[in-house]
């Protein structure tokens, strides 16, 4: 990843292992290398609408879930 990346949050108590099988499924999706975790954030490309309409195809109830939280604009 090229660009500075945007910041996305795990929420607390989110089964941690869930969002790294589906950040890893988004990746490949995106076709990007296996974005980097930080505590409890995780850094993906900056580009909202292209990350949201891809975590919709790998893990459609990703929202309602609440396995990430969207960066703050």
């Amino acid at each position: 990843m090229d660009e500075v990346p945007a910041v996305w949050t795990i929420p607390p108590g989110a089964d941690r292992q869930e969002v790294e099988d589906v950040v890893a499924r988004l990746a490949e999706r995106l076709g990007i290398r296996p974005p980097e975790f930080r505590g409890d954030m995780v850094l993906l490309p900056p580009d909202y609408p292209r990350v949201a309409r891809a975590l919709n195809q790998v893990e459609p109830d990703w929202e309602e879930n609440e396995l990430l939280i969207p960066p703050v604009a």
